[in-house]
């Protein structure tokens, strides 16, 4: 019985071929090039050659690697990280911390006694500290490459690079050889650069020995001993670090060469089947006004005669922005600045504010002075407990925002309009409240994806419309049968920031779990809670938005950790994907909090930190993966 790994990294391509008793029968490793295509085939070639072998002699096959969907040939695709893990294992058993740097990435690895991984932190957003950046170095101190490691050792440590950044730091050795610095000197300030990054990589999975280093940075000493001193330990280091992710990629195709059909993705249905996340909902010839966030009362804007709008962000930023905000702003806010400034929202009849983060208030300065006093735009101060002097005072606030609308459109909003408009939203929240228990009690339904898309649109959709809708949805599952799937595959939450981007819930379930449940104001959350009609109409609406499930800009972190892990707990799910958009405050102050309890219930948890754009699907897709592989191990 013979399988095959293949490794296709940012600058080598690594083939490991083993047989039934896990012995190498060869390996190969070749510069990746420009074609992660061609240097896949040049390597299969290769590896046959040397074995004296055919395709058709190897029993399975597995890529990994960043280039591993361009291996056609392959059997099954499985993520670095795993592959890294069980590579590791095989040569040290007892190995508890992989850390792996390669070309473009760096990764630190907490696996259990038999190569599964527990968790793991990954590097791949530059390229710093990993082996382009020695690359880099090498060639500026005109040296070869392999010859820094040992002319580090002869090194004092009298210099320092104080940058990470390829760019930056190749300018600060630019200018310690202009200083006359030695080169030995320079090549040791370099490496304990790296050595600080990983170590601080390493401990965040919780550093346990025995430590090992796989990836060609391993082969360099200097890098290695460094490592060392910060983390305090010996590193084990295998005889051909390289290949490490092949040889665990071929060990994985040893386990399931008699499973040799890939398990379907969970999110494949029926071709002839019409998928409910394509379905189109006609907003109304209504004039609209928009808003950003749910905490906004729509109840007030339907009773006033408009269709209140949540305004999306799109997947690109055009620059725009960057003339009116600063840049550490999260790309949500800055596409709706771009959505502006194109003029995409000129149909708006107004704008409704929050002050749910800093960068929201920033947006409304800069709209305010787009606009110019010639539209509605109104801020709501919404508070950030929920005790019954916050919900007095926006109760008040709501008021005032009735007040507001009826002067600036010249209108009367009478209790009993406000009122029907509850019962109009509220009829709508409790036919999704039911559709959704028929999904979350597991019975035969319809995708993660699916689900989640429908409740993005419905958030726009015209409420009589959506819940007629949905109602025809939950009388289907009904017809269906009731029967409990039988889907083996790891179910899933999802919370966090505003996710825009539903392609990252289609990601996890293409990856082959199953999202079962999510708490998002882009999702279920906009639907929690009804409002209890009585002759307070604004105490009514402001009790409803304040004491439902809260996002993040709320006070009570602990009580929403509390809640979600009861939910996890309580609807038996795997784990969990917490995703915070870059630079949103509240999201990423909450995450060590939320990391140490899930940890404290020993909850698989995955933090993704993107933004809008698909330009980082790539990393995202490696992470997801890595994160589903660890849950099914």
């Amino acid at each position: 019985m013979l399988t095959l790994g293949i490794d296709i990294g940012s600058l080598s391509t690594d083939a490991v071929l083993i047989n039934e008793k896990k012995e190498i029968v060869a390996y190969e490793v070749i510069a990746t090039g420009a074609s992660s295509k061609k240097a896949c085939d040049k390597i299969f070639k290769q590896i046959l050659d040397a074995a004296k072998l055919e395709a058709k002699d190897l029993d399975y096959i597995i890529a990994t690697g960043y280039g591993r969907v361009k291996v056609p040939f392959a059997n099954e695709v499985v993520t670095e990280i795993t592959c890294h893990a069980k590579g590791a294992n095989h040569f040290f058993p007892d190995a508890r911390t992989v850390i792996d740097i390669g070309g473009q990435d760096s990764k630190a690895i907490k696996l259990d006694a038999k190569g599964n991984v527990l968790d793991f932190s990954m590097n791949d957003k530059c390229a710093a500290g990993t082996g382009r950046f020695l690359e880099v170095m090498a060639r500026t101190l005109e040296i070869e490459l392999d010859d820094m490691g040992e002319l580090s050792l002869k090194g004092k440590d009298n210099v320092s690079i104080s940058s990470l950044c390829t760019v930056f730091a190749e300018s600060e050795v630019v200018s310690l050889i202009g200083a006359d610095h030695k080169t030995p000197d320079i090549c040791k300030a370099l490496h304990i650069s790296i050595a600080k990054r990983v170590s601080a990589q390493a401990k965040r999975v919780g550093l346990e020995e025995t430590v090992v280093m796989t990836g060609g940075v391993a082969k360099n000493i200097g890098v290695v001993r460094e490592l060392e001193k910060k983390l305090l330990c010996t590193i084990k280091i295998p005889k051909e670090p390289q290949i490490i992710g092949a040889l665990g990629a071929a060990i994985i195709a040893l386990e399931n060469v008699n499973a040799a059909t890939k398990k379907e993705s969970v999110e494949n249905t029926d071709d002839n089947k019409t998928s409910i996340a394509n379905v189109q909902f006609d907003d109304d010839k209504m004039p609209k006004i928009g808003y950003f966030c749910t905490y906004t009362p729509v109840e007030i804007i339907r009773a006033a005669g408009y269709h209140p709008i949540r305004i999306k962000g799109s997947n690109n930023e055009n620059g725009g922005a960057e003339e009116l905000l600063c840049n550490n702003i999260c790309s949500y806010i800055k596409t709706l600045t771009d959505e502006k400034l194109s003029g995409n929202l000129d149909h708006l009849e107004g704008i409704v504010f929050t002050n749910s983060c800093d960068g929201m208030r920033r947006l409304y300065d800069a709209w305010i002075r787009i606009d110019n006093g010639k539209k509605f735009n109104y801020f709501l101060d919404i508070p950030k407990n929920s005790d019954e002097a916050s919900v007095q005072y926006f109760a008040d606030v709501i008021q005032t925002f009735k007040e507001e609308l009826e002067n600036h459109f010249q209108l009367k909003i009478q209790n009993e309009d406000i009122n029907t408009s509850i019962s109009l939203y509220n009829g709508m929240r409790d036919k999704v409240t039911l559709f959704l228990q028929k999904q979350w009690n597991g019975y035969v339904g319809h995708s993660g994806y699916e689900i989640y898309t429908l409740l993005k649109k419905g958030i726009n959709a015209v409420p009589e419309k959506f819940q007629d809708y949905v109602s025809t949805l939950t009388s289907l599952m009904k017809k269906i049968g009731d029967v409990p799937e039988k889907n083996s595959a790891p179910k899933l939450f999802v919370w966090g920031s505003i996710l825009e981007n539903e392609e990252i819930i289609r990601m996890i379930e293409d990856a082959g779990a199953r999202v079962v449940s999510e708490d998002l104001c882009t999702g279920s959350r906009y639907f929690d809670k009804k409002v209890e009609i009585t002759d307070n109409p604004y105490k009514s609406i402001s009790e409803r938005y304040l004491k439902r499930s809260p996002c993040s800009r709320m006070v009570d972190v602990f009580g929403r950790i509390k809640n979600i892990i009861s939910l996890i707990e309580r609807r038996a799910i795997s784990g969990a994907i917490y995703h915070s958009l870059k630079f949103c405050d509240h999201t990423l102050y909450d995450y060590p909090l939320v990391k140490e309890e899930f940890e404290r219930k020993h909850i698989p948890l995955l933090h993704i930190n993107c933004d809008n754009s698909s330009n980082s699907e790539g990393q995202i897709k490696t992470r997801i993966q890595a994160f589903i592989e660890q849950l099914t191990a």
